[in-house]
């Protein structure tokens, strides 16, 4: 078997390297993406010739193609080869990612199989659901903004500076969607007002990368441990303090009327005051949960370990902030985002006088 090289003009001054493959019965012509220009081309040596006009980069990287797409068409050839074959040698060579992925389900696929086969808390799994988003839209971002065409991760082969890539994707996230609005409009289920993640939901967003990662490794499916080299971030929490029943009337008793929005945070906050429950089961609260003055739920978090139904019974001022919303409406409040909750929360505080520092 012979492989040999041959150009095909592309335009008046480039040619495509072509590749001919001859043997017995088989003869296999090809035109490779190759371009070079043919006043510096040396189809002799298969290199160019000394010159500035073309980049150092590209006069090294040529010759090193050729040789790997010949090398490759060696070692694979058979006496059923054919033009396709040949092509399929070619991009495996110049589109390694693309080979890679022929046999190996990229890292978004994982994360699909990871989600479908998460049975934890209903809380995490929609973190995970977030997360394949986010991973999505990186994914999208590197390809279709940068120009990255076969930009690709594979839980094989992803790095430690792949996740710092990820990670500072993360950060800035929120800057990329003002600077390419178009790009991420159908992209995102809320188009709410972009603004920067705080510092615990970025160590959240990169503990579960993590986490993920080594679910691959216990599923076998790798034996990449760049996770253990990132490390799990200990989220960064202020100090709590509770508040004092006295505190809590001020927050109810506040006059709130000139800010709408932070006084149906204010409903909400003190509401939760009264029941104590998780703020994830407060919000799939609705008025199915209220009964003959009471609160009825299963807590999501312990359901696995304990199907019991809690039973709170409603203070008179927690019925009364119920009776100022829809009993018709899905929700038991206009609940806003966590993140938009907890700050409207230290508003709240901040503008009713409450400050433990």
């Amino acid at each position: 078997m012979k492989v040999t090289v041959y150009l095909k003009k592309c335009s008046t001054e480039a040619s495509n390297i072509c590749f001919r493959v001859r043997d017995r019965n088989v003869d296999i012509k090809v035109v490779s993406p190759l371009e070079v220009q043919d006043k510096y081309w040396d189809s002799d040596t298969l290199s160019y010739r000394r010159t500035t006009t073309v980049p150092a980069a590209e006069q090294k990287r040529l010759p090193e193609q050729i040789a790997a797409i010949i090398e490759r068409a060696q070692k694979t050839f058979t006496d059923k080869a054919d033009s396709r074959w040949m092509r399929q040698v070619i991009e495996d060579v110049l589109y390694p990612a693309r080979a890679f992925e022929r046999n190996h389900p990229n890292l978004l696929a994982r994360v699909h199989e990871y989600l479908e086969k998460f049975d934890g808390a209903e809380r995490t799994k929609e973190h995970i659901i977030h997360f394949e988003r986010r991973m999505s839209r990186y994914h999208d971002y590197r390809r279709e903004v940068l120009g990255e065409t076969d930009f690709t991760l594979f839980v094989e082969t992803v790095t430690l500076e792949q996740m710092n890539g990820f990670r500072d994707y993360v950060v800035n996230e929120y800057r990329l969607r003002q600077e390419h609005p178009d790009f991420y409009a159908p992209r995102m289920l809320i188009n709410h007002r972009p603004r920067p993640l705080s510092g615990t939901t970025v160590i959240n967003t990169m503990n579960l990368f993590c986490t993920f990662l080594h679910w691959c490794k216990k599923m076998k499916y790798s034996d990449n441990e760049v996770y253990a080299l990132y490390g799990c971030k200990e989220p960064i929490y202020g100090d709590p303090f509770f508040l004092t029943s006295e505190e809590r009337n001020i927050l109810y008793d506040a006059d709130l009327s000139g800010n709408p929005k932070l006084a149906v945070i204010r409903d909400i906050f003190v509401f939760h005051c009264y029941v104590g429950c998780r703020v994830g089961d407060l919000y799939r609260l609705t008025r199915d949960n209220i009964k003959a003055g009471f609160l009825e739920y299963m807590p999501q978090k312990t359901k696995k370990c304990q199907a019991k139904t809690v039973r709170v019974p409603l203070h008179e001022k927690a019925l009364k902030i119920l009776e100022r919303y829809d009993a018709n409406a899905d929700r038991l409040f206009p609940f806003k985002q966590i993140h938009t909750y907890n700050l409207g929360i230290r508003e709240l505080l901040k503008r009713c006088g409450i400050d433990r520092t």
